[in-house]
């Protein structure tokens, strides 16, 4: 009988025949037994290069295609179609580290009975899979569980999670409402914040569990406009909890001014900063 949870490794891809089969592999290779593995194909152009990879692996996947709507409608897809209790996001061109969601789980299973997710370290290799950089520790406490209002000021200074890092419980993520799909660059950003608003608590994993790959053909070395105008959005909608919720000992509209302000977006600081002198923060 199986006792500990199933987790979905769900695998958004467009166009990503150079990269998907040492990512489905690293998947794969989890030493946690109960996984189920979903590759959605955002409407690749490829020529069918990305489907033939998915479908070599026979049922070894689960494998859905669709129109391409981005990231966020992959992802949502995903969730949609998921069987496990717990999300567990890889980009096509990343990999895992076999003990990734073992040593997540077990840190999760730790506090049962609470919605708390799991995050862990990250490292980065190049376009041919080798090192550029370590697994770097992050500035969170790894004894215990971090509580939402805690993780979530803490958050903002570090400006994101990697989401590859995370393991995340189902539950949580549909009492969000999935990913926005309007966003096609912030989209992770902003539900991060959500759970964490909504009272999802963290565990830090102090391990190295993802390989995040850095190449030429990514988004992120073409989004900087397209950031800007997203996080303008995710302001938005994030000033009436942190306007709330701020106090002059723990001031979330603060810190996040900051954190976007380090990333050039002096309209959303400059509306931050009008909001919080008006509330005397």
């Amino acid at each position: 009988m199986q006792s500990e949870p199933l987790v979905s490794i769900v695998i958004p891809v467009y166009n990503g025949a150079d990269y998907l089969r040492a990512c489905i592999d690293s998947a794969l290779a989890q030493t946690y037994p109960h996984i189920e593995i979903i590759v959605v194909n955002d409407g690749s152009a490829d020529g069918g290069a990305t489907e033939a990879i998915a479908l070599s692996y026979g049922d070894r996947i689960r494998y859905f295609r669709k129109e391409n709507g981005g990231v966020s409608s992959a992802l949502n897809l995903g969730l949609r179609h998921m069987r496990g209790e717990y999300f567990s996001w890889l980009s096509h061109d990343d990999l895992y580290l076999p003990e990734k969601v073992a040593s997540q789980m077990e840190a999760i299973l730790r506090f049962s009975g609470e919605t708390v997710m799991a995050l862990c370290q990250t490292g980065q290799i190049n376009g041919l899979s080798q090192s550029i950089r370590g697994a770097k520790p992050l500035p969170l406490r790894a004894d215990g569980i971090l509580p939402a209002a805690e993780a979530l000021e803490v958050y903002l200074r570090l400006g994101q999670f990697n989401g590859c890092a995370l393991l995340i419980p189902k539950k949580a993520l549909d009492a969000c409402g999935g990913f926005d799909e309007s966003l096609r660059y912030c989209q992770d950003y902003l539900m991060w914040a959500k759970l964490l608003m909504q009272g999802c608590a963290l565990v830090y994993v102090p391990s190295h569990g993802v390989q995040m790959r850095v190449h030429e053909g990514q988004f992120t070395h073409r989004g900087r406009e397209l950031y800007r105008k997203e996080i303008s959005v995710i302001c938005g909608y994030m000033l009436p909890y942190l306007l709330e919720h701020s106090t002059p000992a723990r001031n979330y509209l603060y810190v996040f001014a900051y954190s976007i302000g380090v990333r050039n977006n002096s309209a959303s600081v400059e509306l931050c900063l009008t909001e919080g002198n008006a509330r005397g923060l």
